[in-house]
């Protein structure tokens, strides 16, 4: 994952393996059946600042983080991975202290002779 830091000094908050059930793809059977997709996250934040307070207060919440990738996966129905990433990317750079996002969407198995198809997108702040 490559979610780039800003000139900030920042640490990377990374949430790998996110499971999942959602009805997303383009064929009528997928959004019909539904399919398993997992989710990694890679965070960029400020994490000395909050080091130093050694309290939550200005984290990044990685519990709101998971539930809200949840509510994403298993809610609305997209076509595309790539949307569905891109609406990952939109909503958690909304979470305060987020500065950089990495998401990977992982489908399996998407294909007869595929084990998994990823889409992966970085975004700034």
């Amino acid at each position: 994952m490559t979610a780039k830091p800003s000139n900030k000094a920042t640490g990377r908050i990374i949430l790998r393996g996110l499971e999942g059930y959602g009805h997303h793809g383009d064929l009528p059977a997928e959004r019909a059946l539904g399919g398993h997709f997992s989710i990694d996250l890679e965070l960029i934040t400020d994490t000395q600042k909050v080091a130093k307070t050694d309290t939550l207060e200005g984290a990044v919440n990685y519990v709101t983080i998971e539930a809200l990738a949840r509510r994403i996966l298993e809610g609305r129905r997209y076509r595309l991975l790539e949307t569905l990433a891109e609406r990952l990317a939109t909503d958690i750079l909304k979470q305060p202290g987020v500065l950089a996002v990495t998401v990977r969407v992982t489908k399996r198995p998407p294909l007869p002779h595929l084990r998994a198809f990823t889409v992966e997108i970085t975004r700034p702040l």
